[in-house]
């Protein structure tokens, strides 16, 4: 390979990589509860598989997480005027909610791949999470 050709192939990839890096911008202004821990990503995890996830508010992140979608196999409800609750074909169950911190809008999903039999747990999770952050989901 030519030199010219391997520094326009790096200059390419050094580009790719500083534009993924700034389109993923980390949400770290909230506090998770103590059972969980920071996956880097604006999301918590535990050894269980339990997480909490944070996106920034959009009309597109509103239509991908609350409307339901039969082609990728999951399905969303409205729960009570605050949340939804949603499962998809994986065993998966979550439940989602909007809350404004300092202005902004985020969508906040509490999730589990094992099932229903964990809903307590990732409810308990989320209404912990509130209180840390001293949050109030917004009616959706």
């Amino acid at each position: 390979m030519r030199t010219i050709t391997k520094i326009i192939l790096g200059a390419t990839l050094l580009f790719l990589i500083i534009g993924v890096a700034s389109a993923t911008d980390i949400i770290d202004i909230f506090q998770a509860p103590s059972s969980l821990h920071a996956l880097g990503t604006s999301s918590y995890v535990d050894e269980q598989g339990h997480n909490i996830m944070i996106v920034e508010y959009s009309d597109d992140n509103y239509d991908l997480w609350f409307e339901n979608d039969t082609e990728a196999g999951y399905v969303a409800q409205k729960y009570n005027d605050t949340c939804y609750i949603g499962a998809d074909d994986e065993n998966d169950c979550y439940i989602l909610e909007i809350v404004e911190k300092e202005g902004t809008k985020y969508i906040i999903g509490s999730w589990t791949p094992n099932g229903v039999d964990d809903a307590k747990i990732i409810q308990n999770n989320l209404e912990e999470f509130n209180k840390l952050n001293n949050l109030n989901p917004l009616e959706v």
